[in-house]
């Protein structure tokens, strides 16, 4: 469910700890830099480094994405981290545009295993 106060666009601090802490015992992740509590730089072995931004909004619309990439024009991913998150596919367009990825936290925990194209367009398989 959405949450209409404090964390209604910035990420909870138990869901921003659990992506952080899921990110460092990944064998590709060589680090994770806190720049400020909504950007972290992951760094990994062998790709680029990606810098992210975390938010909760709800479904990250295109106008989300505007605002964000305006305040943060250097980023190369954009999570929401809620479970029942999610974005708009004009956002998840606009962002491949721009060469960011647009994702959900479980998304990102996979995309972060790839670069170019394959980090952008990266969807988790399919489950029976």
């Amino acid at each position: 469910m959405p949450e209409h106060g404090c964390y209604e666009k910035v990420p909870r601090p138990e869901s921003r700890e659990s992506l952080i802490n899921y990110l460092k015992g990944s064998q590709v992740i060589d680090g994770v830099e806190e720049l400020s509590y909504q950007v972290i730089n992951v760094i990994r072995d062998g790709k680029p480094a990606v810098k992210t931004f975390l938010t909760n909004v709800y479904v990250v619309s295109i106008a989300d994405v505007y605002v964000i990439m305006g305040e943060h024009p250097d980023l190369n991913a954009i999570v929401t981290m809620s479970a029942w998150n999610g974005y708009s596919n004009e956002a998840k367009q606009d962002c491949k545009l721009r060469g960011v990825g647009l994702f959900t936290f479980k998304e990102f925990l996979g995309a972060v295993w790839y670069k170019g194209p394959r980090f952008l367009n990266y969807t988790p398989p399919e489950r029976d």
